[in-house]
């Protein structure tokens, strides 16, 4: 007996279950200054917590989508790279959330490599509108766990080389888990037993942020 095969367009049709409202989504910013837009954000329903600086990478696991400052942040990690060191991490840990590159200034040609990683750049100092849009498209795709699941399948298959039968198997197991609204169903997928524990660390990461 065929086991039912599952696609990806039939998540397109779970009307609010990818509709997820602005408070649902997690947004960390780490910035060692003031930020000046931080209360027109919550006024806006956006869910923002504001760190001077992180000690540790765990601060950052609940967080759908991550603001970070290149400047006066980081220091905890001893690195010269500073907010762009914890830009590199986080990609590396997190590679389905949603980083913005926060600078004031231009930098050297190895940094400025090192936040292209992110998936936007703002200016620390730019207007409300220019920051809102910015939020606003993180939170829209962070809100489809679709979306999230196909920036993790990317690093899975071209970062990681996980073997594409197994990514095929992980995600039947994530389709059926979102419509049948039961992580347990991606947690035991069978495609995780060939990977190694990085990458079971990733989907862990992953499946702890699914929002129904």
């Amino acid at each position: 007996m065929f086991k039912k095969r599952y696609y990806l367009e039939q998540l397109n049709t779970q009307g609010e279950d990818l509709l997820i409202d602005r408070n649902n989504i997690k947004i960390a910013i780490i910035d060692d200054m003031e930020v000046p837009y931080l209360e027109s954000l919550r006024k806006s329903g956006y869910n923002v917590r504001h760190y001077k600086d992180i000690e540790d990478f765990e601060m950052l696991k609940s967080y759908s989508v991550i603001v970070c400052d290149i400047r006066g942040v980081g220091k905890h990690f001893g690195s010269k790279l500073e907010g762009a060191y914890i830009i590199k991490e986080a990609r590396k840990l997190f590679p389905e959330k949603y980083i913005i590159a926060m600078s004031s200034a231009v930098y050297k040609i190895s940094v400025t490599k090192i936040i292209g990683v992110a998936d936007d750049k703002i200016v620390r100092d730019s207007d409300l509108d220019r920051v809102s849009n910015a939020i606003d498209k993180a939170v829209n795709t962070m809100s489809s766990n679709r979306l999230r699941w196909l920036r993790l399948r990317d690093n899975l298959l071209n970062t990681h080389n996980v073997d594409m039968y197994d990514v095929w198997l992980i995600e039947q197991d994530f389709i059926a888990a979102m419509l049948k609204k039961d992580k347990k169903k991606l947690e035991n997928s069978k495609g995780m037993n060939h990977v190694n524990d990085m990458v079971k660390g990733l989907l862990v990461n992953f499946i702890s942020g699914i929002i129904f």
